[in-house]
């Protein structure tokens, strides 16, 4: 690590260590996997989506201070010239995807959100080139359709669960998965700037306050847990898929190129695809299996997949 506060590696330590970087961002699909089983549990436990939107980064934001503050307080040090970057643009696609994300489980339920939110590799693998000068190679974009086609079988074979696309749905889900492109990219170009904790804590900070301008607009009105296992299942979901998975899935940035990230963690559907079948009994049918193979397969290709050497995120 460089001795200056809040600074990353150079170029050429993310470019060296980029099979750290495909398994931070596996283990971050792994841990995002039970975003829908959480969200299900809570929204049946009367929370209303837009209590989840907001209050999730909420108490994600206090785990990670409070982490930060008891480790190493030095850690969440940053040039003030990244907060504006860190806090809007960082804080704006974090948002996005919290409230996009929730009030489209709501709508059309988790499998149509997971085939829509899953379009977001391929957004990244059509903006990385342009905006990060990290263009793709045609075996990976060839990976990305695999994958996306993949996420969209497995959907489309889920039994006991039909998949539904209706307007408010569609927007939705595209909005989510436009926000999940835009931290990705996000993610990849503070990399190589700004350490992993003040990237994760100034995001989430300034998605908490966009969050609590738009859900009031955009949701129901935002209905919090009424007893201690509603707070202690959302603390868990906060520290699970927020704090954890987002410092791995952050890091993974730092370590490999946007477009091989997003693949990899495209894996996040067959996590969510066993949990649903072992805790909500939602299995696959043939149809489905084939499509979870065809996501694996993208996944396994992107982490033999070494791309063009020399690119970077520093455009």
């Amino acid at each position: 690590m460089s001795d200056r506060p809040g600074a990353s590696p150079g170029n050429g330590a993310l470019a060296s260590n980029s099979t750290r970087g495909i398994v931070e961002a596996l283990a971050a699909a792994s841990l995002w996997g039970s975003s829908g089983i959480f969200s299900v549990h809570l929204f049946r436990a009367g929370i209303s989506p837009g209590g989840v939107a907001l209050l999730r980064p909420v108490l994600a934001l206090g785990i990670l201070v409070a982490g930060a503050l008891a480790l190493s307080p030095r850690s969440l040090r940053v040039d003030r010239s990244a907060l504006p970057f860190l806090v809007l643009v960082g804080g704006a696609t974090v948002s996005l995807f919290q409230v996009s994300y929730q009030l489209s489980i709501d709508a059309v339920g988790v499998p149509s959100t997971v085939a829509m939110v899953f379009l977001a590799p391929s957004l990244v693998v059509a903006s990385a080139g342009p905006l990060l000068g990290e263009w793709p190679t045609p075996r990976r974009i060839g990976l990305a359709l695999l994958t996306a086609a993949g996420v969209w079988l497995s959907v489309l074979g889920a039994e006991a669960t039909e998949a539904s696309f209706g307007t408010s749905g569609l927007m939705w889900g595209f909005l989510a998965a436009v926000g999940y492109a835009g931290y990705t990219l996000v993610g990849r170009y503070a990399g190589s700037r700004w350490d992993v904790i003040p990237t994760v804590v100034y995001t989430t900070a300034g998605a908490c306050v966009m969050l609590a301008l738009i859900v009031p607009w955009a949701a129901a009105p935002v209905v919090m847990p009424t007893n201690e296992s509603g707070w202690l299942l959302l603390g868990m979901y906060a520290l699970v898929t927020i704090a954890v998975a987002q410092m791995l899935f952050y890091d993974a940035l730092r370590h490999a190129e946007a477009s091989r990230v997003s693949i990899a963690a495209a894996a996040e559907p067959v996590v969510a695809a066993v949990l649903a079948t072992f805790l909500l009994s939602q299995g696959l049918d043939p149809t489905g299996w084939i499509g979870l193979l065809m996501v694996v397969a993208g996944v396994v290709g992107v982490s033999l997949d070494r791309g063009r050497r020399g690119q970077g995120a520093s455009a």
